[in-house]
């Protein structure tokens, strides 16, 4: 007799389980996702592995960010002579335009790039939302 008066209950407790993650699938939190590196400003051609000569790019995709949010790009050299791997090469800012769904930051330089190792961080209103580290061979 107890055992019946479990079941019941078992199943409201699934029930209710799984109507808090069908909601939680449906919604959708605003930010930066997809992250990948490509060597042309389509995104095409996808690697983490560069020639000296190329320039680098990173993609990523938006959804749910307010206009004027800004985005930025902070790019690091981790192992290269004389470059301290905690200071930025450079950065790169980016004011959210409405209506965008994937954002790319490029990094150019007129010489060609040392060989090692390298990363980007993105960061959305100062918070760190994504990374990518590659390599220059």
């Amino acid at each position: 007799m107890r055992n019946k008066r479990l079941y019941p209950i078992l199943y409201a407790v699934t029930v209710m389980l799984v109507v808090t993650l069908a909601c939680s699938g449906l919604s959708s939190t605003p930010g930066a996702s997809n992250f990948f590196m490509a060597t042309d400003e389509e995104g095409t051609n996808r690697t983490n592995a560069f020639s000296p000569s190329d320039d680098f790019y990173v993609f990523f995709n938006i959804s749910g960010v307010e206009a004027g949010t800004a985005f930025q790009s902070r790019w690091y050299g981790l192992d290269l002579p004389d470059i301290d791997p905690n200071e930025p090469l450079q950065t790169i800012d980016y004011p959210y335009e409405e209506g965008v769904t994937k954002v790319y930051f490029q990094l150019t330089s007129a010489e060609p790039w040392p060989v090692g190792n390298y990363k980007v961080e993105i960061y959305m209103d100062g918070s760190k939302v994504g990374e990518q580290t590659f390599s220059v061979q």
